[in-house]
């Protein structure tokens, strides 16, 4: 409180103008460490001051060269005791000093600031700074400087005179409380009165020191020193900012339990108010000269008795930090104070005590709103400097589940959003917190949350297929949309609904079943419904009265068809249904164990239909299912089956081609295709030639050349094919293939030729024939002596081959066949005989006789009237003739002879074809000898 009271004294003495007689002498003194790690920190803030000071030279400003060298001529020091401070003050000749203390917590710089009005020998002003780096020590000096010029003035402004304040309090009073002074005042009427201070001397001329700030007309001093007389005055602080001396002095005489006096008590540099206790820092007095066994941490109420709350062994350490819990109650005065006490058992007097207020008592409240899935609770006091545990549970249940730990700064206030129902009963508690202590928990409050109302004026009426559902729009802003839910067939008390339907928007109010959702409902069934509003947790709201419908029924059923097979459809006729509103009939209709389809439609006023787009062979089937006007179907009739009587004629239009038969048959619907098949006529089995997947094909050639023979009959059969279904076989029809073609006609040979045999004939005028073949007999048999692949050749000239000609004179008989196109041959020809030309006649009558010097050679002329010439051979002997001249006539003189030699002749004919007869017989004849050798 103090704290916030002096940073209000700042805000309300800028409006107070300073009163300055002459210029005021300031000095700074070093701030005192409250710790190792604080020692040497002050020094870049005051220096940075002291510039701050010397630029505005709004003061004095002792220079610290005149400041250290006055302390050292006096004996003095820089302290921060304010009784010291005064005297070392008078004696530097100043109006006011600045001192106080410097630490650092928790990376934070913790500056307590005293202004003492040396002058007054008081404490002018006490305050705290903190820095939460050291750079901040030098950049808000500016802000310091300004805040302790404000001080100064307000000191000045305020000089304590009794004799012009004295009408200011009409009581002061004090009362002896143990070791405790209570004071209390009243005021004469000075307007609203802000605060009031409090200030302690030992001598009715002082000088005083500041005690407390309060707001309350009464003060429990704790924290007087020893025992002894005291005396107390008061200043009193007015809304408007005046300051006024309250003219009365209180007298108190106070003694305090005996304590070591050569036993110093700790130094409290600074506490820590917890929820439920407190943490202190001190520092051990260096004084003592006993060794020191432990320090009594004491507390107690504001006005009550001292208890030790804890008991610190002593380390040797320079600084201790103690933390005293779950000591308080709730929104109390505490004082909290140590000793020393030493391994002989001597304890020292108190430490000045600390004042502190505990963590108050705070009333929680709920919003009375009542909210979906949200629950608003505050509290009060605000206690926005604690964190706070809020706990819940459902009515009627006793363990508290935490939900949620709020931390400080809250002002005060939670809204409860966590995993809430809808139309649930909860009851909340919270509790102030902090990291080392909890307090009770508080009040118990109480809160339902919003469950949303059932919609209103449902009701669901029966269509065709459907049910058209109406309700009324809840009257709610956190309604988001509707579930509808359903159940069909009987209702009893455990019928449980399945979800249909949810609906978006707070204002969509009707749904028809079985076309917003497109999923028809059944006909002439009952239907059970329900509807509940939604909210934007998607939770529901109270249900709506169950609403019952019956959809249309559907219409009664035709009559069974009656069938009549025509010549080309089928006639299907019914009784009709016995329902009002008939629209039309439908017919279906299937083929074999096909699936039904819908043939027609047909009028109510028609009970029959000609159906003449039929299936080959098929056993067609109908039913027939009556359509009342709102589109809604009967049950089917029973059906009834006949064989249709489209059936497929196949025929034979052209037969006898070569290797080749041409069918055809009429054209016929509702079918894939066709498959063709064929069978050697007396045969048993069929077989499948041609498989047509194009049924508008009404016409087929068998010209299978590998398979079909020459002059052969041939059974076929047609059927047809749908999907994986055949039909029966139609008719059976026979063709017969073209012949093997005939010889040619006029086959003749003619003799006589030189070494070959000339055959001719009259070709063939047949297209389908390819060519010819010639044999020869060999033997006992014919051999093929050459194929001809011209249909138009009309001869043919045997000459042999290369390796064996035809013999001269010699008969040869010879056979022709005709091959078709497909190389099939037919019967042979009647033979024919030819003989080559023969070679002359021997020579006959070959003589030879002598006339010196010549041999001379007569023969007969042959009988050929042909002959061209006569080719002469001889030789030494008749074993070795050789060619010697060739001759047309009968003789031939060889006249190149030797005499007294033997030679021998022989003669053959050549006619004029060069074909050379026979040698005729061998003559011989020795030539005379010629004396001398000669011839």
């Amino acid at each position: 409180m103090r704290r916030v009271i002096n940073r209000l004294l700042v805000l309300v003495m800028l409006c107070i103008p300073a009163v300055v007689q002459g210029k005021t002498s300031l000095a700074l003194f070093n701030l005192t460490p409250a710790s190792i790690d604080a020692i040497g920190l002050d020094g870049d803030l005051l220096f940075s001051m002291r510039k701050e000071l010397e630029r505005t030279q709004t003061y004095q400003l002792l220079s610290r060269r005149q400041m250290e060298e006055g302390l050292y001529r006096i004996g003095g020091a820089q302290v921060a005791d304010t009784d010291k401070v005064i005297t070392y003050g008078n004696d530097l000749g100043v109006n006011f000093i600045l001192t106080g203390t410097i630490d650092i917590k928790r990376a934070t710089i913790i500056v307590d600031f005293k202004l003492v009005d040396v002058s007054n020998s008081r404490e002018a002003s006490i305050w705290q700074e903190s820095f939460l780096t050291q750079g901040e020590l030098v950049s808000r000096a500016a802000e310091i400087v300004e805040s302790l010029e404000r001080r100064i003035r307000k000191a000045q402004s305020v000089k304590p005179d009794t004799s012009s304040a004295a009408s200011s309090l009409t009581q002061f009073r004090s009362t002896i409380k143990g070791e405790q002074v209570l004071l209390e005042w009243a005021t004469i009427e000075l307007g609203p009165v802000f605060y009031y201070n409090l200030y302690r001397g030992e001598s009715e001329s002082g000088p005083f020191e500041f005690v407390e700030s309060t707001t309350e007309a009464k003060y429990v001093d704790n924290r007087v020193p020893q025992s002894g007389t005291y005396f107390y005055r008061l200043d009193i602080i007015l809304e408007s900012g005046d300051e006024i001396d309250g003219g009365m002095l209180a007298r108190a005489s106070i003694s305090k339990a005996e304590v070591a006096t050569d036993v110093t008590a700790p130094a409290i540099l600074s506490h820590q108010i917890f929820v439920n206790g407190v943490a202190l820092d001190f520092v051990p007095s260096i004084a003592n000269k006993e060794k020191t066994a432990a320090y009594q941490v004491y507390y107690r109420e504001s006005g009550g008795e001292w208890q030790l709350a804890v008991k610190v062994e002593d380390t040797g350490k320079i600084n201790y930090s103690v933390t005293a819990v779950n000591i308080l109650e709730a929104d109390k005065q505490y004082e909290f104070a140590v000793t020393t006490l030493t391994v002989s058992g001597k304890e020292s007097a108190k430490s000045s005590p600390i004042q502190i207020t505990s963590a108050p008592s705070v009333t929680l409240t709920v919003n009375e709103a009542e909210l979906t899935r949200e629950v608003g609770l505050a509290w009060q006091p605000t206690a926005s400097e604690y964190g706070v545990k809020v706990y819940r549970r459902e009515a009627g249940s006793a363990n508290w589940a935490p939900v949620a730990e709020v931390a400080a700064g809250h002002g005060g206030q939670y809204t409860d959003t966590k995993e809430l129902g809808d139309g649930i009963t909860y009851e909340y508690t919270v509790t102030l917190y902090d990291r080392l202590s909890e307090s009770a928990r508080t009040n118990i409050v109480q809160k339902t949350t919003k469950k949303l109302p059932a919609p209103a004026e449902f009701s669901a009426s029966g269509g065709v297929k459907s049910v058209h559902l109406l309700w009324s729009e809840v009257p709610d802003n956190d309604v988001t949309g509707y579930r509808i839910f359903r159940t069909q067939g009987a209702l009893t008390p455990e019928t449980l609904l399945d979800e249909l339907a949810n609906v978006s928007g707070k204002t969509k109010t009707q749904f028809v079943d079985g076309v917003d959702n497109s999923k028809p409902l059944q006909d002439g069934q009952e239907y059970h419904y329900l509807v509940v509003a939604t909210n934007k947790f998607g939770g529901v709201g109270v249900v709506s009265q169950t609403q019952t419908a019956v959809t249309k029924p559907r219409p009664d059923q035709a009559g069974s068809p009656v069938l009549t097979v025509q010549a080309s459809s089928i006639l299907v006729s019914w009784e009709p249904s016995n329902e009002i509103d008939i629209k039309q009939y439908r017919l279906y209709r299937r083929w074999n164990n096909g699936s039904w389809q819908q043939l027609a439609t047909v009028p109510a006023s028609e009970t029959q239909f000609a159906d003449s787009d039929l299936k080959p062979y098929a056993q067609t089937s109908y039913y027939v299912v009556a359509e009342d006007k709102d589109g809604l179907l009967s049950d089917p009739s029973d059906y009834a089956v006949a064989k249709s009587p489209d059936t497929i004629a196949l025929q034979v239009t052209a037969e006898g081609g070569l290797r080749r038969t041409d069918l055809s048959w009429s054209q016929h619907r509702n079918i894939d295709g066709y498959r063709i098949y064929r069978r050697l006529q007396g045969s048993a089995s069929w077989k499948l030639i041609k498989n047509i997947t194009t049924p508008s094909i009404t016409e087929f050639s068998d010209d299978d050349r590998r398979n079909l023979a020459d002059g052969v009959t041939y059974d076929y059969v047609i059927t047809a094919v749908d999907g994986d279904t055949e039909t029966e076989q139609s008719n059976i029809v026979s063709a017969t293939t073209k012949p093997v073609p005939m010889p040619p006609d006029q086959f003749q040979a003619v003799s006589g030729e030189v070494k070959k045999v000339v055959l001719s004939w009259v070709p063939l005028t047949d297209p389908d024939v390819k060519g010819y073949k010639i044999y020869r007999k060999d033997g006992s048999s014919f051999d093929l002596l050459d194929t001809l692949d011209s249909r138009t050749r009309s001869s043919y000239a045997d000459e042999g081959n290369f390796f064996k000609k035809l013999k001269d004179g010699t008969e040869y008989e010879y056979q022709i066949v005709a091959y078709n196109q497909y190389d099939a041959i037919g019967p042979a020809s009647a033979s024919v005989v030819a003989q080559t030309k023969p070679v002359p006649a021997n020579v006959e009558g070959l003589v030879a006789s002598e006339s010196i010097p010549n041999v001379v050679l007569n023969w007969q002329a042959n009988p050929e009237s042909d002959i061209g010439v006569y080719q002469v051979y001889r030789g030494s002997g008749c074993s070795s003739l050789r060619k010697l001249a060739s001759v047309k006539n009968t003789s031939y003189v060889d006249a190149d002879v030797s005499g007294g030699r033997s030679y021998c002749y022989r003669v053959s004919a050549i006619d004029i074809d060069e074909l050379e007869g026979n040698p005729s017989s061998s003559v011989e004849i020795t030539t005379t000898a010629v004396a001398g050798g000669g011839q």
